[in-house]
């Protein structure tokens, strides 16, 4: 019985952070979504620290960085829709009921996973369009338009990347 409860308490102790993460990047990036429509809607574009950064409000109907730009509509409804889905189920049924001994991947994952869930919600309330409005320049270079979502989607996808490559035998 004792053992039981062990478990049982380990395995609550070990959902604390995927469940906070995920629910922080989820409100989080909606926050600052919400807020750039109701500011950028009307201002337009704004620049500040001399043009390094811009808010522009964009919907975005392609995913990241327009990967899917040109397909057919039901190849872009698969891949925007149907595969993030999939993904995303799979991590949340990694990151919930899989047995992990080491939850070195739990803070990574949660990013991803709070961030695609994040986008896809957007995708799903606002007719297949995501909401961004970041862009960062320097010179002649500069980044896509992007929303708080991707960069812990990025995030995560590094320090995963980051942990994976790293491991010291295992």
């Amino acid at each position: 019985m004792l053992a039981l409860i062990d478990r049982r308490q380990r395995r609550r102790t070990g959902l604390r952070l995927p469940v906070s993460l995920l629910a922080f990047t989820i409100v989080t990036d909606q926050l600052t979504k919400a807020v750039a429509e109701r500011f950028l809607a009307h201002s337009g574009d704004l620049h500040v620290w001399g043009g390094l950064v811009t808010f522009s409000l964009v919907k975005n109907y392609e995913g990241f960085l327009g990967i899917v730009r040109g397909l057919p509509q039901s190849l872009q409804f698969f891949f925007l829709y149907v595969c993030v889905t999939v993904l995303l189920i799979a991590c949340l049924f990694y990151l919930f009921f899989l047995r992990r001994p080491n939850p070195r991947y739990d803070l990574p994952l949660s990013l991803v996973t709070g961030g695609g869930l994040s986008n896809l919600l957007d995708r799903l309330l606002h007719d297949g369009g995501v909401t961004d409005f970041v862009m960062l320049a320097a010179g002649k270079l500069h980044t896509g338009i992007f929303n708080l979502a991707d960069v812990y989607i990025l995030a995560g996808s590094f320090v995963f990347g980051f942990l994976f490559f790293s491991r010291s035998g295992k």
